[in-house]
């Protein structure tokens, strides 16, 4: 069996991979970003690269990165989104709102009156809605089969990778998943 930390499926080797996207590269969508005076969402499924990408845009722009993540499984109040933002938010801060869609009306409205501030805020989210979309991530096959060959080039020659994606409907972080209990279970 193959130690955890030689796994190459371990999250931060995954975590580690830099965005990658067809349509656009990073300088345009910061373009677009900035076109938008700083405000932008970054929309698409499950396990598409929404968070590695408003992670990289964030990177990019720079300033005091302010990270809030809220997903299905932590489900924070609102007064804890707010107490995560620094007590005075201000044009020096790059915002990284992961989850907007987790925000009901009323939150979302006391969290942006909070956020408004800020020289960029970047927000994900499963659908269009809440700011101008600057990037709607999607996967494919080849992407798939492109990352994994980055971490493991015989795990391309040795797994069905198409079924594996058809299988997770093109959510990257559940494949990537699989492949990580894969190698785990097989003699390293």
């Amino acid at each position: 069996m193959i130690r955890p930390v030689d796994n190459p499926f371990a999250s931060r080797y995954v975590e580690a991979l830099p965005f990658r996207c067809a349509a656009s590269n990073l300088d345009d969508l910061i373009d677009r970003l900035v076109s938008q005076q700083g405000r932008g969402a970054v929309v698409g499924p499950h396990g598409s690269g929404k968070t590695t990408l408003a992670e990289a845009l964030a990177q990019r722009v720079g300033g005091d990165i302010v990270r809030i993540h809220l997903g299905t499984e932590t489900r924070q109040p609102l007064t804890s989104t707010i107490r995560s933002l620094p007590r005075v938010v201000e044009p020096r801060h790059t915002i990284v709102l992961d989850g907007a869609e987790q925000l009901g009306p009323v939150a979302w409205w006391r969290t942006w009156r909070q956020l408004r501030s800020a020289g960029t805020v970047v927000i994900t989210g499963h659908k269009p809605g809440r700011l101008p979309v600057i990037h709607e991530c999607s996967t494919d096959p080849d992407l798939l089969r492109e990352l994994v060959a980055e971490l493991s080039p015989e795990i391309v020659e040795t797994f069905d990778l198409d079924e594996l994606f058809s299988r997770h409907q093109g959510n990257l972080r559940l494949c990537f998943r699989e492949l990580y209990d894969v190698c785990a279970t097989s003699e390293g």
